[in-house]
């Protein structure tokens, strides 16, 4: 173990049973508890999980000659320097510290890997005493993810988007119009909205969107309009495509309400009829994602990646 000592950030989740039934005591599903609804009880058996994951990960560092902070997700506000960042949830948990991270290397911890899919996330809590050990031992592979800039009306926007941007009518059942420019080619479009992601989202949303699945540590991203209407006046041709580095993005907003949602539901970026939007990958401030140890040929497999396309050993 490195001698000097090290800081580290643990962010974590407040499962739903600990929001909406502990803390807000919902009537609705206080009653479905007290009549053992299946699906509530279940709520109840991933906060015990959850909570034994967090706590075997406090404990952890507790054995550890480091300096740990806690902070919940949404409370999130980094005021000094840490070497390490460690995330207890889910993907949703490691994508909102990635948003207050730009240097530092961080760690997931899957707290209910029966539940929680997590591909972001390295470890368990079973795992996190040998990974954690590794990392600050600098002995694991890092993976750097590019995110995604956005500016509006010229002026740029934070935080980046590691996942995707998705520019949206405000009511999800009102057809979304826009103008969308990719390189030197446009159109007027109406769809359900429109998709754009990075390399690392490209698993998840845009794909079930009919995207295409990108390496992971690729310095591409792409675009995807969802369910592209097309009739006698509508022509659709920009109808999605990965996109190299150099090529730029751009949505004049044409309806009176819309809005740009980064990395899912909590970061809003409010649309006026006219707006400009420009999306663009950002090669400055890659996230760098810390990876469990794997055999050459199954890393490659799992990030399409070879090591100077972004894989590298990191010492914190």
């Amino acid at each position: 173990m490195a001698s000097r000592r090290f800081r580290i950030l643990v962010v974590y989740k407040k499962d739903a049973y600990q929001q909406y039934l502990q803390e807000q005591r919902d009537p609705h599903l206080n009653w479905l508890l007290s009549q053992h609804h299946p699906d509530v009880l279940d709520l109840q058996r991933a906060h015990a999980v959850h909570e034994e994951a967090l706590e075997s990960v406090v404990h952890t560092l507790r054995q550890l000659p480091v300096e740990f902070d806690l902070a919940y997700r949404a409370d999130l506000k980094v005021t000094k320097r840490y070497h390490l960042v460690v995330s207890v949830g889910g993907d949703g948990t490691l994508l909102q510290a990635a948003r207050s991270v730009l240097k530092t290397p961080i760690l997931g911890v899957n707290s209910d890997p029966a539940r929680s899919e997590a591909v972001f996330c390295a470890a368990t809590h079973q795992t996190f005493p040998r990974l954690c050990g590794q990392a600050l031992e600098g002995r694991l592979p890092e993976l750097r993810l590019y995110r995604l800039a956005l500016w509006l009306n010229g002026k740029p926007l934070r935080p980046l988007a590691l996942n995707d941007v998705l520019v949206v009518h405000d009511d999800p059942a009102t057809m979304s119009r826009y103008r969308l420019r990719i390189g030197k080619r446009e159109e007027t479009q109406k769809s359900s909205g429109l998709w754009v992601s990075t390399a690392a989202g490209s698993s998840s949303a845009v794909l079930a969107a009919g995207g295409r699945r990108v390496p992971w540590g690729a310095k591409r991203f792409q675009y995807r309009p969802r369910e592209l209407y097309v009739g006698r006046l509508s022509h659709g041709r920009l109808t999605g495509g990965v996109l190299a580095p150099n090529v730029h993005v751009h949505v004049t907003w044409l309806m009176r309400r819309g809005a740009a949602f980064i990395d899912g539901p909590h970061v809003k970026i409010p649309l006026r009829f006219a707006d400009q939007l420009e999306i663009r990958l950002s090669l400055r401030e890659p996230l760098r994602l810390l990876k469990n140890q794997t055999t050459p040929r199954l890393r490659e497999r799992l990030f399409g990646v070879f090591r100077s396309q972004g894989l590298h050993a990191v010492r914190v």
